[in-house]
């Protein structure tokens, strides 16, 4: 089995989509058991839903809009409500819901020294601009928290590090230097989450 199917399927099973609903604000009963239940559905249009147009179904643990015409699951409304991609909302219902970190089931060394080599890699590179510097810390938060057996905290902790730097970077007046530096410093989090020396 796929890591990504089984993240997926573990969220399904042992986080009710009813639960997830509830914390973001849905009008559905968190005590409704596995009873299906229409609620309002702020993913289309202007985001307001006079007719309740979604139906929860406890079961499968999804839910489908009528109006958007789209079913979706746990990890989908945390992407979408929270803008990030699948790994990071993975992150964020293992630690929300206090699910542990799946343990890595591949081999012990090459995944190790494969993500410790992109780290040191770029620690040493010069001449990058802010946005490739975030690029590379992106896929390296996702290397690591894909491949090492990292607390959700943990890797909650450098996706929020990493968005706080992006959103630093486009704000009007923040210079070039500062932005690079900031980035760089997101990558010095890294490091120390996998334990590398100091590569510069």
């Amino acid at each position: 089995m796929g890591r990504a199917k089984e993240a997926a399927d573990r969220i399904r099973e042992e986080v009710p989509i009813v639960q997830v609903l509830v914390d973001y604000g849905y009008t559905v009963h968190p005590d409704g058991g596995d009873r299906e239940q229409q609620f309002s559905c702020d993913l289309h249009g202007d985001g307001q839903d006079t007719k309740p147009s979604a139906r929860v179904y406890p079961q499968s643990a999804s839910f489908h809009c009528f109006a958007c015409g789209r079913s979706r699951d746990a990890i989908t409304l945390v992407r979408e409500r929270e803008g990030v991609d699948f790994w990071a909302a993975v992150k964020v219902l293992e630690s929300r819901y206090g699910l542990p970190a799946l343990p890595w089931s591949g081999p012990t060394h090459e995944p190790k020294d494969r993500a410790i080599h992109k780290v040191t890699e770029a620690l040493g590179s010069r001449g990058q601009t802010t946005e490739q510097i975030l690029k590379r810390v992106e896929r390296l938060i996702d290397t690591l928290c894909k491949e090492r057996e990292l607390p959700a905290t943990q890797c909650a902790a450098l996706w929020e590090t990493h968005d706080r730097v992006v959103a630093y970077s486009q704000k009007p007046g923040n210079g070039e230097a500062d932005c690079q530096q900031a980035a760089s410093r997101v990558l010095a989090h890294v490091r120390e989450s996998m334990g590398v020396e100091d590569a510069r």
